[in-house]
Parts: C-alpha cells; structure tokens; sequence
C-alpha cells in the first residue's frame, strides 16, 4: 500500500454529526395551567448552528441571540404563545452551517387540576396512634406527598404515578399536602 492510500484516513472529516437539541426546561412533561410558561434548552453541533426554528420562527432573528448564530454551543429559551391546558406540542429545528437538520417535537402537558385525596381507612393503634390508608389521584401524576404542615411536614417516599395508594401512623390531626409534577397543590382536609 502507498502513502497516498493512507492519506484520506487523515484528513479532516468536516461536517461529522447534526445537531443536538435538549430542552432543560421545564423539568418535567407537566407545567401548571396559568403559571409562567418559558421553555428553556440548547443547541450544540460540531462546526456550529446557524438557525433555531420554533414552530416556523427563527429564534436567532431576536436581538439578545442573534450574535450567537455560528456558535457550537447556543443557549436559548422563549415563551410559547398563550396554551390552553391539555396537550401542547411545539416543534423546534436546529440547523447547522453544513446544511444538517435535526427536528425536535416537545410534548408538554398544560395540567390545570389539582390531584386528589380520599381516605380509605383509619385503624386505631395502641397509645393513641392510628393507621391511616390514602389514595391520591392526578390526571398526570402525583409528585409529592407531606404528612403534617408543609413547612415541617415528612414528605412521604413513592414512585410518581397516576395513583398513589398510601399507608402512615400518625398521632392526632394531620395535615395532608399532595402535588402533581406539575405543581398544582392540595391540602386536606
């Protein structure tokens, strides 16, 4: 074999992969119907982006990024037009300067519902405690549990879900705070 031969293996390969598009924020697929809305993320290619499309508009054309457009590496956020709860989906492209596209679809539920709370059972124990039996219920999923005031209560430890059903001893009146991922709050009673 010639040294020509080996030639190609070392040079530059250019343009070697498309963009990658993360959204960072919200956290979660669920935001609270009327809180502030702002999606939050980055994009990042090899030899740079130049366009950051979301349903259409290019998000590089506003003042505050449009130094960036060429950068490897762009953080970039925006607010969606007003979302009605339900599902909403936004479409975000990332184009690089080689011509390459990569296309992101961004679910997000907008959850207007708090979760629910019903109480199943209440067994009486020695030394006035009692065993009390929950389920908590959520169109999306609960989050968080707190038995007691929400500032000193003991959050209780579960795998998020649709239905949370709970078992706890406790002395006395309790305080039940219950949050869905997205953040809507019940207290019981």
């Amino acid at each position: 074999m010639t040294l020509l031969g080996l030639l190609p293996g070392c040079v530059g390969r250019g343009d070697a992969l498309a963009p990658v598009v993360t959204i960072t924020e919200p956290q979660s697929s669920a935001v609270r119907a009327g809180s502030p809305l702002q999606i939050v993320g980055y994009a990042m290619d090899d030899v740079g982006v130049v366009s950051i499309k979301v349903d259409g508009a290019e998000l590089l054309d506003a003042p505050a990024l449009a130094g960036e457009r060429g950068n490897k590496l762009i953080n970039f956020g925006f607010r969606p037009r007003q979302v009605r709860a339900g599902l909403w989906r936004s479409q975000i492209t990332v184009s690089d300067v080689d011509g390459r596209v990569t296309a992101l679809t961004f679910p997000l539920t907008i959850d207007g519902s708090p979760p629910t709370v019903e109480i199943t059972g209440v067994e009486g124990l020695e030394g006035g405690r009692s065993r009390v039996s929950i389920i908590v219920r959520d169109d999306d999923a609960v989050g968080r549990i707190t038995v007691g005031p929400l500032a000193e209560g003991n959050e209780l430890s579960f795998t998020p879900a649709a239905e949370v059903p709970y078992t706890f001893e406790t002395t006395g009146d309790v305080t039940l705070n219950v949050a869905d991922v997205a953040g809507n709050v019940t207290t019981y009673p």
